[in-house]
């Protein structure tokens, strides 16, 4: 962790202060007064303090955010208040904030890296069970299992080029194989992604961790609100516990992290950029596929460098996979 002291000019604070006091000004209902009538020396007396911390809040992190963009510092975790600061008239607030960053971590012998790929089968026995799924799900003139049978199922699904029971069967088993392979490509290049951390002594701070898990509990629970769902209706039918989605939050942040940190040192040690053509290419892919959405977000520095910097992780993620 590092702790920057910061300070907010008293002038500067002296602005705010007198901003937010207008907005309670305008708003404030108290008896004796009309609704936005009610004096600032009133307000003062009765609400002075918490309007000063009110302007805290709203002006501190503005400062912070200035000192960390000085510094070239990527907090892990939003920052913290060392202390609640003293607030006194005409005098400077300073404060000092606890900021977590990621430990500097330097990429291991890759080529130590020894994952196989799976051999990739479907038997038989597969191909029937679909086989025997369809034919319960499936409702046909004909009965019994054969090329009649075949067609009216592939109808039935809008499979063509189906005219025996031997073409279904061969369909189904290369679909079964293509399920396969593309569990098979993922397990495999999430066993390098391990290795490659591990090889790496790649360790990410607690505290991250358990922020991004919380992170995710909260838009956890925002969908659910939005959905109109219960939360204890739904533990309860899913047969889960809220300890034990915790537990998968935390595992999940872990290893994102743990991959997403490892993806900024290879794509740094290894030089690997995106040009601003790439860049752009991928802008107008993005475009395309949202329809009618903002133009205006399409030239915002910040999105445009958000981008970047998923596409640079992305190109990293397939130079590794090589």
């Amino acid at each position: 962790t590092i702790e920057y002291t910061i300070t907010i000019p008293s002038k500067n604070f002296e602005e705010s202060y007198s901003s937010v006091l207008k907005d309670h000004t305008k708003d404030l209902d108290m008896k004796g007064f009309r609704k936005g009538q009610v004096p600032e020396d009133i307000i003062k007396t009765n609400m002075g303090d918490t309007i000063k911390y009110e302007t805290f809040e709203k002006l501190a992190p503005l400062y912070v955010n200035t000192t960390l963009m000085k510094e070239k510092v990527n907090p892990i975790v939003p920052p913290a208040y060392k202390e609640i600061p003293q607030i006194e008239a005409g005098k400077d607030i300073v404060f000092t904030v606890i900021v977590t960053v990621m430990p500097e971590f330097k990429l291991g012998n890759l080529k130590k890296i020894k994952v196989e790929k799976k051999e990739i089968k479907v038997d038989d026995k597969e191909v029937d069970s679909s086989i025997e799924e369809l034919k319960k799900t499936q409702k046909t003139g004909e009965m019994n299992i054969n090329d009649t049978w075949a067609k009216e199922v592939a109808k039935n699904i809008g499979l063509e080029k189906i005219n025996s029971l031997e073409d279904l069967k061969k369909l189904i088993k290369d679909s079964l194989k293509g399920q396969k392979e593309h569990l098979a490509l993922h397990e495999y290049q999430d066993k390098i992604l391990e290795e490659a951390v591990k090889i790496s002594k790649i360790q990410i701070p607690d505290v991250a961790v358990k922020y991004e898990a919380s992170e995710r509990e909260n838009t956890f629970i925002y969908e659910m609100k939005q959905r109109g769902v219960d939360i204890k209706d739904f533990l309860k039918t899913q047969n889960i516990t809220i300890e034990k989605m915790r537990e998968m939050w935390e595992k999940d942040a872990k290893e994102a992290l743990e991959a997403d940190t490892l993806l900024n040192i290879y794509a740094k040690e290894k030089s690997v950029s995106i040009s601003e053509d790439e860049l752009n290419k991928k802008i107008e892919e993005i475009k395309k596929g949202q329809g009618d959405a903002r133009n205006d977000i399409y030239s915002n520095p910040q999105w445009r460098e958000y981008v970047k910097n998923v596409e640079t992780k992305t190109k990293a993620f397939n130079m590794l996979m090589e």
